[in-house]
């Protein structure tokens, strides 16, 4: 599982929550008009893998830590819809006396492969914090990657490695995207997005290779097209310090 979360800045204020050493800090505490709860990131991407996914954890803090409170939350679909029943949201977090930082655990049952589950979590109004930029409310988008079903063996001609050979590939259950299994490393799958024409493919950015010389994990990404069974794309390879350019890679799919 693949967790990302993007800071949402609080600013001097949440950081002063948090300090008891200054006097002009325990005024801005003081000033909060109830807990204090909050969110230090306003936005959390959650992916699983096909199977063997469970759930993730998410954090949440509060200013005022003397006594031990249950904070309830609220969740919702982005759209104000219901949550489905594959996605269990505690209803309420507690915190111990003293304890200013907490996580609760959402856990992720059966939900469908390939869609984004956009999820909104609010604090209750009575216990959110009241400052301008507290983040109240956390989206988090839960996505489930496809399941594959090996299709037979292909062949693919790199540019980039200067070389060809047999590969194997699958395809997605639900959706036109092939994965042509270890083209240039053992363990590093390359996925193919065809688009609804049935002819225009997109690479997203993916890992290839572990390690290239000294250059470390080598990613690409890239478009192309599909023509009678046959992908061309032209990927870029890139690592950390650079690109080393874009280069024209054919893979071509096992007859059908």
């Amino acid at each position: 599982m693949k967790v990302k979360g993007y800071l949402f800045g609080l600013g001097i204020a949440m950081m002063a929550l948090f300090s008891s050493c200054e006097t002009e800090n325990e005024k801005v505490v003081f000033e909060e008009t109830n807990m204090g709860v909050a969110f230090e990131f306003a936005a959390q991407d959650v992916t699983f893998p096909a199977e063997g996914y469970e759930g993730f954890d998410v954090e949440i803090i509060r200013a005022q830590t003397a006594e031990a409170a249950t904070v309830p939350l609220i969740a919702t679909m982005a759209d104000g819809s219901a949550v489905p029943a594959e996605i269990q949201i505690p209803s309420e977090v507690s915190f111990e006396a003293g304890e200013g930082r907490k996580t609760f655990h959402v856990t992720v049952g059966d939900i469908e492969s390939g869609m984004d589950y956009d999820v909104n979590i609010t604090v209750d109004e009575a216990y959110a914090s009241s400052f301008e930029n507290a983040v109240t409310t956390k989206t988090i988008t839960i996505y489930r990657d496809y399941t594959y079903s090996p299709i037979g063996t292909g062949h693919v001609v790199s540019a980039f490695a200067g070389g060809e050979g047999d590969c194997e590939f699958e395809k997605a259950d639900n959706i036109t995207w092939y994965r042509a299994v270890a083209p240039y490393e053992e363990g590093y799958d390359l996925v193919f997005q065809v688009q609804e024409d049935g002819k225009t493919v997109v690479v997203t950015s993916q890992p290839v290779i572990s390690n290239y010389g000294d250059y470390g994990e080598v990613s690409v990404a890239g478009q192309g097209e599909l023509v009678d069974g046959v992908i061309t794309v032209s990927l870029e390879f890139t690592v950390s310090a650079g690109s080393f350019g874009a280069f024209e890679e054919v893979f071509t799919l096992p007859a059908e």
